[in-house]
């Protein structure tokens, strides 16, 4: 099978930048996060690139959804922090309560809240489209958590590494791992 004229790449205009998680905007662009650099990106189909810098310092952004409000939400492992950026580049930063959550992975919920792994805390977290962010605990304190996804079936989710398990949340916010 020849591959060629099925790839195109694009430079992303600062070097070594990192570039992580992906995924599409409502905005019609696909917007991805710069691990290195402390900045997220956007692409046009086109291919033009816009970077846009976090506030806080060593960000080291990993993940990143298309919200149920339509914005962009992102998770900031170093400063533990979740992310919110608007289609025009406004970013807003929320702290998560546990400092040791190391927030790595993040999905919208059916629910249209957006919920993130804690790959150190043994939680998983929530936060609405105002920001008010919730920690839920899983099953145990060995719990290592790093992927989070909504399934078809409407439940979230999760990668437990600690544990050897997936874990499901359901919308009564029953864990299960």
């Amino acid at each position: 099978i020849s591959t060629a004229g099925l790839f195109v790449e694009f430079s992303i205009p600062t070097e070594a930048s990192g570039p992580c998680g992906i995924t599409a905007g409502s905005d019609g662009n696909m917007w991805f996060t710069e691990l290195m650099t402390n900045k997220i990106g956007r692409i046009t189909p086109a291919g033009t690139i816009t970077e846009f810098v976090i506030p806080t310092a060593a960000a080291a952004s990993v993940g990143i959804t298309a919200g149920a409000d339509g914005n962009l939400w992102f998770v900031e492992m170093g400063p533990r922090k979740i992310g919110r950026i608007t289609a025009a580049g406004v970013i807003t930063e929320f702290d998560i309560p546990n400092a040791d959550g190391h927030p790595y992975s993040i999905t919208t919920g059916s629910d249209g809240n957006v919920w993130f792994s804690e790959v150190s805390s043994s939680k998983i977290g929530r936060i609405t489209p105002t920001g008010t962010v919730t920690e839920f605990p899983t099953s145990s304190a060995n719990s290592v958590s790093y992927g989070i996804t909504t399934g078809a079936d409407g439940n979230l989710w999760f990668t437990d590494s600690g544990l050897n398990k997936i874990g499901k949340i359901t919308f009564g916010y029953n864990i299960t791992n």
